[in-house]
């Protein structure tokens, strides 16, 4: 309804678009004089293009034909020289003469033609394209169409890093095109925007001010808000505006009196919108009160009316946009083509790879088929080797606790065997005294002697029955596991095979020598274990500890090393401790060593890996103590100090702690 005011807008918007998004350009009288006469002498270049689009911008408002001359001289240099920014430019102009004019089939034309280089060159000026492309619709009527251009300029990627003074026209056409379709509150989320503008940068661009003003003026006009509507569109100097809202108030002469000026303006401009509007404004007016006058500009409207919608004109934006549509057609068909045949080349080349890779994998297989059979074999005499030396370790281990056994025995058996001795002799002192007559005979020796032969049986007695218990026990731990667990007294345990494993050791070497000691929790009271195997595992880390508190001992006793040492008073020790840790029961073996260098602590689980000279042993024992260890659902922790200044750790680490945690219950 109210199509009439935009077009003032449209000639402010189009001179920022086609002068590269700069400023609105003014008449500058003396610039044209300055630059006319020389410009037919200037050469080809650049900065003639430059000015042609200058002149073009200038003369928009007061001489649309040399606009169109200028823009037209402009498009023909800058292909000559190939200049795309030049000739994007003044396309623009040429598009936005026509778009105003009523020739939007050539206004389409040209910027079907500019859209590709912008594309290609300077892909921001998409965004004034866009703009012009919502002038060409709007001036056709089609507020639908020209808002989807205002959204695309607005949806642009390189719209957010436009400076300010080049966002305000996108804001403008968005606030016009809500307010023509009557959605007032969108186009008043836009005017506040543009007030904000005007308020940053009104004074440096005027036309910014007036048609903020003109844009609140239509927004009052909608809102029948005449009075608000008269007051700003007389700050935006816009007269088809002032003529419709005097006209809305009854007020005949103000609406002649601008609707005359609007009407000059646009013959002026050439502006076939303006001059329909204003002279159906003035016919309206004068029907009234000069029916005559009322029939020249009903005259002058269907004149401008017919020149802007004829025939012609729509079959020309028919064809054109027919000629689109066959374009994408074309460029769709071509693309698919395109596709199709990348699709055919990759089929292709990936059919190629597939070949390759199913002989390579066959290859492979076979390879792999060939290499299988080898590690079979290998594996099957892996195994053989491995029970081996598992056989060699509990052999070892065989042999050091039947030692240990044999040394404990040892004991019991040197007391039964010199009770009997000192009791033979007894007994023959006995009959000698019994021999002599009786008035010779002691008696009181014969008690003597027969209360020592009774203390000596006893004593004999109880270490027959103690070297008993010994060789019972040791049959029990003798026995292969069954796996079943069973109440164990874990301290006793503990303490049975730390003398055996010390009594094997001085067994094999009478010159080993070492302490022990032992701190119990007797609460812990029993644990169901398997006995035979947590006593496996305890053999295997006394024996671990005894050995290196000996080779630190050794490294010790090395000839003057004591003296430049300091170490003289090393004493080798083990100590064995148990605890209950919540619901966990703690057993601790330490020893004084020279520790296990930090570079080898993961290493010493793993199975025939072993820290000790070759020959003394197979690297097993902590293997298998960690796989007891966990069947019986415990974890087994090594925590070691060394001295990592010395990497050989020759006499100088603090020693070595194993922790075994076993579940309580």
């Amino acid at each position: 309804m109210f199509n009439y005011f935009k077009f003032f807008l449209f000639i402010v918007l189009c001179l920022s678009v086609v002068s590269a998004g700069s400023q609105p350009v003014p008449l500058d009288q003396k610039y044209i004089d300055s630059i006319t006469p020389r410009l037919p002498g200037l050469p080809d270049d650049s900065a003639k293009v430059n000015n042609l689009v200058t002149l073009a911008a200038m003369y928009v408002l007061v001489n649309p034909d040399l606009t169109l001359r200028y823009a037209r001289e402009g498009v023909a240099i800058a292909d000559k020289i190939n200049y795309p920014a030049g000739k994007i430019n003044c396309l623009g102009q040429t598009a936005f003469f026509y778009a105003v004019t009523g020739e939007w089939a050539k206004a389409t034309a040209d910027l079907n033609e500019a859209i590709p280089l912008c594309e290609k060159y300077s892909p921001k000026q998409l965004i004034y394209m866009y703009n012009l492309m919502y002038i060409n619709a709007a001036t056709k009527g089609d507020s639908l169409e020209a808002l989807g251009y205002a959204k695309k300029a607005l949806h642009h990627p390189a719209f957010l890093t436009l400076p300010g003074p080049r966002k305000w026209p996108t804001y403008m056409q968005l606030g016009r095109s809500y307010e023509s379709l009557n959605r007032l509150d969108s186009a008043i989320y836009y005017a506040n925007i543009l007030v904000v503008f005007t308020k940053e940068y009104g004074s440096v661009i005027p036309d910014l001010t007036s048609n903020t003003n003109a844009l609140i003026g239509s927004i009052a006009i909608r809102q029948k808000d005449y009075p608000k509507a008269i007051n700003y569109f007389r700050l935006a100097s816009n007269f088809l505006g002032l003529a419709q809202a005097y006209l809305l108030l009854n007020r005949s002469d103000s609406a002649i009196y601008y609707a005359t000026i609007a009407l000059k303006n646009g013959q002026v401009q050439k502006n076939l919108t303006i001059i329909q509007e204003a002279a159906k404004l003035l016919a309206t007016t004068y029907q009234k009160v000069d029916p005559a006058k009322a029939n020249t500009y009903l005259s002058i409207y269907a004149a401008a009316k017919d020149s802007l919608y004829n025939n012609q004109k729509l079959k020309q934006l028919e064809a054109i946009k027919l000629n689109q549509q066959k374009n994408q057609f074309e460029v769709e068909k071509s693309e698919t083509a395109a596709r199709s045949r990348l699709i055919g080349f990759v089929l292709i080349v990936l059919l190629v790879f597939v070949s390759i890779f199913l002989i390579m994998l066959w290859r492979n297989n076979r390879f792999k088929q060939l290499a299988n059979t080898k590690l079979e074999v290998a594996y099957e005499n892996l195994k053989s080797t491995q029970a081996q030396l598992i056989q060699s370790e509990k052999m070892a281990s065989l042999g050091e606790l039947t030692a240990g056994i044999a040394h404990e025995i040892q004991n019991p058996l040197n007391f039964v065997n010199n009770f009997s001795e000192v009791n033979t002799e007894l007994l023959e002192e006995l009959r000698g005294e019994r021999s002599k007559v009786k008035g010779e005979r002691n008696e009181q020796l014969e008690d003597e002697i027969l209360n020592d032969l009774e203390q000596n049986l006893q004593k004999i007695n109880h270490h027959g029955k103690r070297a008993d218990a010994i060789v019972k026990g040791m049959l029990q731990h003798s026995q292969s596991s069954n796996g079943q667990k069973e109440p164990t007294d874990i301290n006793a345990l503990c303490d049975e095979y730390l003398r055996l494993s010390y009594h094997g050791l001085r067994a094999k070497d009478k010159s080993f020598n070492a302490n022990f000691t032992t701190d119990f929790d007797e609460s812990i009271g029993k644990l169901a274990v398997v006995p035979q195997d947590i006593g496996r595992v305890l053999l295997n880390l006394y024996n671990n500890a005894f050995y290196a508190v000996a080779e630190k001992k050794r490294a010790t006793d090395l000839e003057g090393f004591q003296n430049l040492q300091g170490l003289a008073a090393y004493q080798p020790t083990v100590s064995v401790s148990t605890k209950r840790i919540g619901d966990k029961i703690s057993i601790s073996v330490k020893d004084n060593g020279n520790g296990i260098p930090q570079k080898l602590v993961d290493k010493i689980f793993q199975p025939f890996f072993t820290t000790k000279p070759t020959g003394q042993g197979t690297g097993l024992g902590l293997s298998l103590s960690y796989d007891i260890i966990k069947a019986h659902g415990g974890e087994i922790k090594v925590e070691t100090k060394v001295d990592e200044g010395n990497p050989d750790n020759f006499g100088k680490g603090e020693g070595t702690e194993f922790i075994l945690l076993l579940p309580i219950g």
